[in-house]
Order: structure tokens, then C-alpha cells, then sequence
């Protein structure tokens, strides 16, 4: 569900690797997110630490029909699963001790927007797109959700964004706040070189 490497000294890369679901966060994904996060709390000597999607895509929200929808967990693992998303989402991510470098292609939606929030920088290409649709699905976007994006954005965008699910392209993104930096090229070799320097750096 991660794919987890150090490329450089210092330097920690998340992969979400659910190409197959559009990087779609499923329950075992929310544990492995829960267990990196939990880890990386007690390793000082990783100073950044890099978010990427493999296949095309950073994260397409959270697959409702894993957690709710016809989902052939038992209750135990759901349980878990749905304490764990609050946890990574309202208290690790946001308080990891590293900088944290976000590289965004292809679908950026609901549940990955606590990552995305809690990023120093926010590297997009160009046609990467980013939105809250959860409305077209016949439910809302939840409380944690709309924290991490009202955080990030003025609250008429997040009020557009909720309320129409509709979808922007990464220029409007960075207009309203979400993205640091629009590019025509893949962002993940960006995002890793700033990483590097940041760990490399002495301060």
C-alpha cells in the first residue's frame, strides 16, 4: 500500500501505491499511513520527508466502499481502521517533526487534502486536479477533510469546492492557496531536490 524508500540521507519518500484504485485510501493503506506517520515521530536523523502517488495519480480521496459501502471487513478491522484516519489525518501529519514536500500528478481529492495541508510546499503539474467530491457520491465531505482544506484556503474556495464537487486544475489551486508551485514536468524530481537541501542544510 506504500511504497517507502531513502533516496538520501535524511530524506524519507511515501509512495501510495494503489495505482489500480487511483491511489484511493482504502483500510490497509490507512494503517500503513498510521504506522509510517507513528515511526517517523522517532526519527530525528530524517529531517524531510517526500509524498508522491505511483501510476499517474496522487490520491483519488478515500475509498468509500472499503470503509462503508458493502465493505467485507469485520468490525474489529474497521473499528481500527476508521480510529487510525483520525489519528494520521488531525494529529500526526500535522505535527511530524520534518518538512514535508508534496509532489501532486493526476487526481488530488477529499481525504488526501490533510497531506496536502500539512506540506511546506505543494509541487503540481500542470493538468494535476484537485477537488472535494464526495457531493456526486451522494455524501459530504467530512469535518477532518474540510478543517484540512479551510486551513489552506479561503473559505468561499472551500465553500465552491464542498458544494458543487466540482473540479480545478492546479493553477487554480495554486490561486487559492493549495499548491506552491505549478509545473509541466513530472514534480517528484523537485520536490526530492528540495527535500535533499533541506536535509542537507544545517540549520
Amino acid at each position: 500500500m506504500l511504497q517507502i524508500q531513502d533516496p538520501h540521507p535524511g530524506v524519507r519518500l511515501i509512495g501510495l501505491d494503489r495505482a489500480h484504485k487511483r491511489n484511493a485510501i482504502g483500510v490497509e493503506m490507512t494503517l500503513a499511513l498510521h504506522q509510517a506517520l507513528w515511526e517517523l515521530r522517532a526519527r530525528p536523523s530524517i529531517r524531510s520527508v517526500v509524498f508522491h502517488g505511483l501510476g499517474g495519480h496522487f490520491c483519488a480521496g478515500m475509498d468509500l466502499k472499503d470503509f462503508f459501502d458493502n465493505s467485507s471487513r469485520d468490525a474489529t478491522t474497521l473499528r481500527q481502521a476508521r480510529a487510525a484516519t483520525e489519528m494520521w489525518r488531525c494529529h500526526l501529519i500535522r505535527n511530524l517533526p520534518q518538512r514535508i514536500y508534496t509532489a501532486i500528478e493526476g487526481y488530488c481529492l477529499g481525504a488526501a487534502m490533510p497531506i496536502v495541508q500539512s506540506s511546506h510546499q505543494v509541487l503540481a503539474h500542470a493538468q494535476a486536479q484537485f477537488g472535494l467530491p464526495e457531493l456526486n457520491f451522494g455524501f459530504v465531505p467530512g469535518g477532518q477533510i474540510i478543517k484540512s482544506v479551510g486551513l489552506a484556503m479561503p473559505p468561499k474556495a472551500v465553500s465552491y469546492l464542498a458544494l458543487t464537487g466540482k473540479l480545478i486544475d492546479a493553477p487554480q489551486a495554486m490561486a487559492w492557496g493549495l499548491v506552491h508551485e505549478v509545473m509541466q514536468d513530472d514534480p517528484l524530481p523537485r520536490a526530492l531536490a528540495l527535500a535533499q537541501a533541506w536535509a542537507d542544510s544545517p540549520v
